[in-house]
């Protein structure tokens, strides 16, 4: 493809070759630059693409793309421009025909609830009739049809994965949607995402945001900066569906009320509505999900959900809202969200034979705020005399703060706590769990096994009658990742093991 197609959109400063240059590959590791090939300058939080410019044109890079024109060798083939990640985005959305104009755009960004707002948002539009793609932290689909990207897998586990992809595979995976006939796209935007541009050249026609607590200040720094990032998404989108109870959400339907639907699930005082869209009459109908009254100008209707939890109100409310706003009918609304009775990992119950007296949860949760909403939901809607068992761990290489809170969290709300490791990556896993159990009342029954299998085994073998036995942290993910490398760790597959070696 010629250079200057491929900088279509592009803030370019400076040119210092050919416009018309055909262009054969395109990377931002120099290490897999070709020859004729474009290497794009990134700056990361490690390195520094510039510091290997020389590396690139050693390897026959035909032009050089960088914002630092200091580091660019004179007589080197380069363009200068404004931003390298803005336009790494650019180039990739290019290279792919720009796949995601002519589709109606979903954007769902926020601390908790992404994945399981972009599958109900899905369930919503194709019962509506459209051919929907995903993408997010779960899976990557067109319709029923896994996407192969992240490296060749259509799930999160691949080499490569995050919630929102790098701009090859992201781009890749949309082109590849266009080519199945997708006509909605519906996708979660992470706040790393945001940040680093990668979705700006997509054209967004509803973005939602479901709520903000702490989660990624190793990256970020501190809430404020955290907050931003998220907000970049407003800017980027046509309209706005909000959650007005979040007072960080709060913020942006102020700043862009003209184009904002609020949400809230709080009646006030008074009874008055003061938002948009409210949820009336909320009954929690236990293990069996919710239901309440869905009340807007535009659309007034009793709204089921199979999924049970306080936060499947709010998830619920906001996909409803989001799909209303993109022109959805409120019976598909209403039948979509209906019709999803679970999804993979988010409080997904383990199918285990009826003999078995207690049950088994497992759920994503990896902060204290998603944390603290599990186990509320199960406390409000567990059985008389039933004991809650929760077993987490935190990652290594992230958020060290919020470990201690979730210890805190934890000895709050559950009967018994179980301590262990979760991808604890290149950090010392016992480290990581002395940092949990430090938030841990003393005074409640909680116990440290840093192998999660033999965690798992213990919470099986000496489960009782009734009890509820919630694995929390891994959700979907089919892994465990130590400072020896990723190895296969199915809880489903472990807990059906355990149940076998010391329940029959």
């Amino acid at each position: 493809m010629k250079l200057n197609e491929l900088l279509s959109g592009v803030n370019v400063k400076a040119w210092n070759c050919d416009s018309e240059l055909e262009v054969s590959q395109i990377t931002s590791d120099s290490r897999q630059v070709l020859r004729g090939g474009m290497f794009i300058c990134i700056k990361g939080t490690r390195h520094d693409g510039h510091d290997h410019i020389g590396d690139a044109l050693a390897r026959g890079a035909a032009v050089i793309v960088a914002e630092n024109g200091e580091k660019i060798p004179e007589d080197a083939p380069s363009v200068t421009v404004e931003n390298s990640r803005l336009a790494e985005a650019h180039i990739w959305n290019n290279m792919y025909s720009r796949p995601a104009e002519g589709m109606q755009t979903v954007a769902v960004t926020g601390t908790n609830g992404k994945t399981s707002t972009v599958f109900m948002l899905k369930s919503i539009f194709e019962h509506a009739g459209r051919s929907v793609g995903i993408i997010t932290t779960v899976r990557c689909m067109a319709g029923d049809v896994p996407i192969g990207t992240f490296g060749g897998s259509s799930v999160s586990d691949a080499e490569g994965a995050m919630t929102t992809p790098d701009p090859e595979y992201l781009y890749g995976a949309v082109y590849m949607m266009k080519k199945r006939g997708v006509d909605t796209l519906v996708f979660e935007a992470s706040s790393h995402a945001l940040d680093q541009y990668k979705i700006d050249p997509i054209p967004v026609d509803v973005a939602v945001f479901t709520n903000l607590s702490a989660e990624h200040l190793d990256y970020h720094g501190d809430m404020e900066k955290y907050f931003s990032a998220k907000a970049r998404l407003a800017s980027l989108a046509k309209s706005l569906v909000v959650n007005a109870d979040d007072s960080y959400m709060a913020r942006i339907a102020h700043v862009a009320r003209d184009r904002t639907v609020t949400c809230s699930a709080k009646a006030s005082p008074t009874g008055r509505v003061s938002a948009d869209v409210t949820a009336l009459r909320q009954i929690s109908m236990g293990m069996s999900g919710v239901e309440y009254i869905y009340f807007s100008k535009r659309a007034v209707f009793r709204q089921i959900s199979p999924i049970p939890g306080r936060f499947t109100v709010y998830n619920t409310l906001l996909a409803s809202a989001a799909a209303i706003t993109a022109g959805v009918e409120a019976l598909s609304v209403k039948e979509g969200i209906a019709s999803l009775a679970s999804v993979d990992g988010r409080l997904e119950r383990v199918e285990l034979d009826e003999s078995v007296p207690f049950s088994v949860y497992i759920d994503y949760a990896h902060t204290p705020d998603a944390l603290e909403n599990l186990l509320q939901t199960v406390r409000d809607v567990r059985c008389c005399g039933e004991k809650i068992t929760v077993l987490f761990g935190c990652g290594g290489d992230r958020d060290p703060y919020k470990r201690r809170k979730m210890g805190a969290v934890a000895s709050r709300l559950a009967d018994n706590v179980i301590v262990t490791s979760d991808n604890s990556r290149s950090e010392d896993a016992a480290k990581i769990i002395r940092q949990i159990v430090a938030g841990v009342d003393r005074e409640k029954p909680h116990t440290v096994i840093q192998n999660r299998r033999d965690a798992i085994d213990y919470a099986v073998r000496h489960a009782q009658a009734g009890e509820i036995i919630l694995l929390v942290g891994k959700g979907h993910e089919k892994y465990e990742i130590t400072s020896e490398g990723k190895i296969p760790f199915d809880e489903k597959k472990i807990v059906k093991d355990s149940v076998l070696k010391y329940r029959t």
